[in-house]
């Protein structure tokens, strides 16, 4: 029964984990990075699926945020004064479990595609100018997921790499691809009661340089958490709280002219997970809002998310 419930919740969370980050909400170049606040505050962040087989995942998020008009913005190599952006996503994801015999030991490999859509503006004393982007966004690939179990913790590691294959542009303010790559160690913990869930990911962003502009985004530190009650069979209610943090200064001409711009962001929101089974299918559906607070150098917005997996 354990197993069984365990194999159900990481459908939840862990076939979707890799793709949970679609870029546009941090510090860094363009006031944006390959992570938003809050998408892996979730439950069974720990946990990678013990049952070997192939896991599907999609998840949607919608970001708005805004900057003062009088801040200065690097954005495709120039300066740009103030910044709002919408931005939209629509991820789709797979993850592959082989049949290993490794004991409490989980081994997983997958590969998300995201479809985005970005609205920015900035401004030129009073006037603004107004662009719109919908392409395909920076695949993520994540070569190496492991878990380990023992009891009700579960413990994963695993490396996330956002390729730049999304559309990017030097004469463009609205780039839903960043042009760099992103490497992402990240270590997860999950304690998975008989009615609750607290969960633990802590991952840090390290790009490489764009070089359309020269321009390299200082690593990211992120954490996100989140606790969820069941207060109905398969329906669970809690809260989440995440933060993000810039370690390294920004490096680049434009950068030192902003003293490095770092940036932070931390968010405290409700988060709703539901559980249900169509025929034999078990499926698994979460929503959760995360509102910003304490922003500095980056827009100031809320993020939304709906994610809902399952198992081919």
């Amino acid at each position: 029964m354990a197993s069984r419930n365990l194999a159900r919740l990481a459908l939840a969370m862990a076939a979707v984990a890799p793709f949970a980050a679609p870029h546009r909400a941090s510090a860094t170049e363009a006031a944006a990075g390959h992570y938003i606040i809050g998408t892996y505050s979730a439950p069974a962040a720990g946990v990678v699926p013990p049952e070997p087989g192939l896991y599907w995942g999609s998840s949607t998020l919608y970001y708005n945020g805004t900057m003062g008009r009088t801040a200065q913005v690097p954005i495709a190599g120039q300066l740009k004064s103030g910044l709002e952006a919408g931005f939209f996503s629509t991820s789709f994801a797979a993850l592959y479990v082989p049949r290993l015999d490794w004991g409490n030991f989980t081994l997983a490999m997958g590969v998300t595609l995201p479809v985005q859509n970005l609205d920015s503006r900035v401004f030129l004393g009073q006037r603004g100018i107004s662009e719109n982007n919908w392409s395909f966004g920076d695949m993520v690939i994540t070569p190496v997921q492991l878990g380990y179990r023992s009891g009700q913790d579960f413990f994963q590691a695993r490396l996330d790499v956002f390729a730049p294959t999304g559309n990017y542009s030097t004469s463009s303010i609205a780039n839903v691809g960043m042009n760099y790559w992103t490497f992402v160690p990240t270590l997860a913990y999950t304690r998975l009661g008989a009615n609750y869930d607290i969960s633990v990911n802590l991952g840090v962003d390290i790009n490489t340089r764009n070089t359309a502009t020269d321009y390299t985004s200082g690593a990211m530190l992120h954490v996100d958490t989140s606790f969820i009650h069941d207060v109905a069979p398969g329906f669970g209610l809690g809260i989440i709280a995440a933060m993000m943090y810039q370690i390294e200064d920004d490096r680049g001409g434009i950068a030192a002219r902003l003293n490095g711009f770092r940036g932070r962001s931390f968010a405290v929101g409700p988060i709703a997970r539901y559980n249900f089974k169509i025929g034999n299918a078990s499926l698994s559906t979460m929503l959760s809002w995360a509102p910003e607070f304490g922003v500095e150098n980056r827009p100031s917005g809320n993020a939304f998310q709906f994610r809902i997996s399952g198992r081919f």
